[in-house]
C-alpha cells in the first residue's frame, strides 16, 4: 500500500528523513473479507435489551457503553480518508460521542473559549451549539446519549461538570439543570484543577445517572427530574504518587511550550505533563471512566487504596484499587451508595474497569503490565503479563472470550479461557505509512473498538528515539480480528488520547489530544506537523466495501 502524500510543510531535514507533509488520500488495494468467524455462543446481558440504553450502533458514551465493552453492533468502513478536522482549538482528552440525528457531542479539557459542552453536525462539523463554561469550564468527560421512554423515537443529552448537572434535548434547549452539590476550589497557580469530570454513566436499576470526579466523589441524579437520588460518597483512596517523565528537562520544557501555545494552560500547568502523569494514573485518585453493570446495577471505579494500605502514610497513595459499589435503598424513596466489595493492586492505575456482558467479569489494567481479571465480587481470577503498561481500558468482544489491551507501542489479542489468559497475537501494524519515508517504526496510538468486521485502530508512524516513540504521522485503520494484521489504513493529523469512536455510518471520529506527538515536535520540529486540537472525521470512502463486509 503507498501513502499519497499532499503538500509539505517544511524545508527536508539532513539525512535520509524528508520534511513533514500534510496528510493525504491513502491508496491501496481492496482489503480481502476478514478470516475472521464468531465462535461458540454469543454473551448476552441485560445491556442488549431496548430500554432507555440506545442500540449499540454509535458511541453513545465513553467507551461505547454502560459497561465499557469498546464494542459497536456495526462495521467498520473498510476503506476511509480524512474528511476534515475542525474546533482546533480545544484539547479534547474524551468522547466525541454521537446522537441518533446525527449530532456529535464533545467537552473539551480547560478551554480559553468559555464552554463545557459543544454540539457539531457530525457530517460536515459545523457548529451547532455550545453550553457556557460559566467562567470555568470544569467540565470534560464524553457526552452521556440515552433514549427517551417518554418520548418514543426521541432522545437526551446528558452532561456533568463539577458544578453542574444537566439534560438536554438534541437542539440544544434544557430539559433540567441542576448543581452538582460540589463546590470548585479557588484556582492556585501552579495547582492542577482537582475539577476534571468523567462525565455521566447509566444506572438502570434505579433509572439514575452517575458520575464520578477525579478527586474520587460519587454522585447519582434522577435521570427524568435531575433530583438527588443519593447522598454523595468520598471513595476512601488519596491521590496516586506521580511518577518522574523519563524525558530529557530541555525537551519536556519544550514540549510544555508547545502545548501552552496551542491550548494555553491549566492554573499555569503545561497540558503536557498534566496529561502524562494523568494517563499512568498520577496525581489523582481516579483518572478515567468507570463502569456499571447493567443485569445488576453494580458500579466499578477503578481507583487508589488508602494512604495508609501501602505501608506509609504520607497523603498519596501507591496502590491501586477497584471498587464495586452498590445503590442501596434507603426505605424513605431515595438511595444510599454502599462499597460492597475492593480489590488492591501493586501500582497505580489509569484503566477503565470493563464488564462482560454477562456481568460475570471484571477487567482492569495495572501500570506495571498486568492485564487482571476479576468476577462480580472482587476475587481474582487470573492475571497475564503483556511486558508494558497497558493503557486505558480493555476492549471486550461478546464472543469467544476475546479481549483487546494496548500498550504504547502494540496491540494484543487475549482469549479469556477462565481460568487464565492466553495471548493470541501482537498485531501487525506493518501496512501503516507504506512509502513515507519519514517511517521506519509503527505504534499504537489508541484504544481499539472492536466491530462486526474487524477492530478499529489508531496508528502512530515514525522511530524510536532515546527509548521513546516519535510520531511522524497519525491515522486509523482496521485489524484482522483473526489474524490482528491490519487490513486498511488511512493517514490523518493530530494524536487522540481519548477512544476510537464509531459513527452509524461506519466512519471513525478522533478528538485530537495531543501527547506522544507534542514531544516527537519538540525533538524534531522540521519533520513533525504542527500541533492542532479539535475533531476529526474519517468518513467511508468505499460503500460498497462497506457493505459487502456488513452482509
Amino acid at each position: 500500500m503507498a501513502a499519497v502524500l499532499g503538500g509539505c510543510v517544511a524545508d527536508a531535514a539532513a539525512g535520509s528523513m524528508s520534511a513533514a507533509c500534510e496528510p493525504g488520500e491513502t491508496a491501496s488495494a481492496d482489503p480481502a473479507i476478514t478470516a475472521w468467524r464468531p465462535t461458540g455462543t454469543r454473551v448476552t446481558g441485560a445491556g442488549d435489551l431496548p430500554g432507555v440504553l440506545p442500540l449499540r450502533n454509535a458511541w453513545h458514551t465513553m467507551h461505547g457503553d454502560t459497561a465499557n465493552s469498546d464494542h459497536a453492533w456495526v462495521a467498520t468502513a473498510p476503506r476511509l480518508e480524512l474528511d476534515w478536522t475542525v474546533e482546533t482549538a480545544f484539547y479534547i482528552p474524551e468522547g466525541p460521542t454521537f446522537d441518533d440525528a446525527g449530532n456529535l457531542y464533545f467537552s473539551p479539557l480547560f478551554p480559553r473559549e468559555d464552554v463545557s459542552l459543544v454540539s457539531l453536525d457530525a457530517e460536515t462539523g459545523e457548529r451547532n451549539w455550545v453550553v457556557s463554561g460559566d467562567g470555568r469550564n470544569a467540565g470534560s468527560g464524553a457526552i452521556l446519549i440515552l433514549d427517551e421512554p417518554s418520548a418514543p423515537g426521541e432522545q437526551r443529552v446528558y452532561h456533568m461538570s463539577f458544578t453542574e448537572a444537566m439534560a438536554l434535548r438534541p437542539d440544544g434547549t434544557e430539559v433540567w439543570r441542576v448543581p452538582t452539590g460540589l463546590e470548585a476550589p479557588p484556582d492556585m497557580l501552579g495547582v492542577r484543577p482537582p475539577t476534571h469530570s468523567f462525565g455521566f454513566n447509566y444506572h438502570p436499576q434505579t433509572d439514575a445517572l452517575i458520575g464520578v470526579p477525579l478527586g474520587g466523589d460519587v454522585l447519582a441524579f434522577d435521570r427524568t427530574t435531575g433530583a438527588v437520588a443519593a447522598p454523595t460518597l468520598r471513595l476512601p483512596g488519596a491521590p496516586a504518587a506521580s511518577s518522574d517523565l523519563d524525558l530529557p528537562p530541555s525537551v519536556i520544557e519544550a514540549s510544555n511550550a508547545l502545548t501552552d501555545e496551542v491550548f494555553g494552560t491549566a492554573n499555569g500547568l503545561s497540558f503536557f505533563e498534566v496529561i502524562v502523569d494523568v494517563l499512568f494514573g498520577g496525581g489523582s485518585q481516579v483518572t478515567n471512566y468507570f463502569g456499571i453493570d447493567p443485569n445488576t446495577g453494580r458500579i466499578f471505579i477503578a481507583a487508589t487504596a488508602e494512604d495508609a494500605a501501602d505501608g506509609t502514610e504520607d497523603g498519596v497513595s501507591e496502590l491501586g484499587a477497584l471498587y464495586a459499589l452498590e445503590l442501596i435503598p434507603d426505605g424513605a424513596g431515595a438511595f444510599t451508595f454502599s462499597v460492597v466489595a475492593e480489590a488492591r493492586f501493586d501500582g497505580g492505575t489509569g484503566s477503565t474497569p470493563t464488564i462482560s456482558a454477562d456481568g460475570s467479569r471484571v477487567y482492569v489494567s495495572d501500570n506495571l503490565g498486568n492485564l487482571i481479571t476479576y468476577d462480580a465480587d472482587l476475587e481474582e481470577l487470573w492475571r497475564l503479563d503483556v511486558g508494558a503498561p497497558i493503557a486505558a481500558s480493555i476492549a471486550v468482544a461478546p464472543d469467544g472470550g476475546e479481549l483487546y489491551a494496548v500498550t504504547r507501542e502494540d496491540i494484543f489479542r487475549v482469549t479469556d479461557l477462565g481460568a487464565s489468559g492466553r495471548l493470541e497475537w501482537t498485531a501487525d501494524l506493518s501496512l501503516a505509512f507504506q512509502g513515507n519515508p519519514n517511517v521506519d517504526a509503527r505504534f499504537n496510538a489508541l484504544t481499539p473498538t472492536i466491530t462486526a468486521n474487524g477492530v478499529a485502530v489508531s496508528v502512530g508512524g515514525g522511530t524510536r528515539f532515546m527509548g521513546r516513540e516519535l510520531f511522524f504521522g497519525i491515522g486509523v485503520g482496521l485489524l484482522d480480528r483473526e489474524t490482528g494484521v491490519l487490513r486498511s489504513f488511512a493517514e490523518g493529523r493530530e494524536e487522540s488520547i481519548a477512544v476510537t469512536s464509531i459513527a452509524p455510518d461506519g466512519g471513525i471520529y478522533t478528538a485530537a489530544s495531543p501527547v506522544r506527538r507534542v514531544s516527537t515536535r519538540a525533538f524534531f520540529p522540521d519533520l513533525t506537523l504542527p500541533l492542532t486540537g479539535g475533531i476529526s472525521r474519517y468518513r467511508p470512502v468505499r460503500n460498497d466495501l462497506l457493505a459487502r463486509d456488513a452482509v
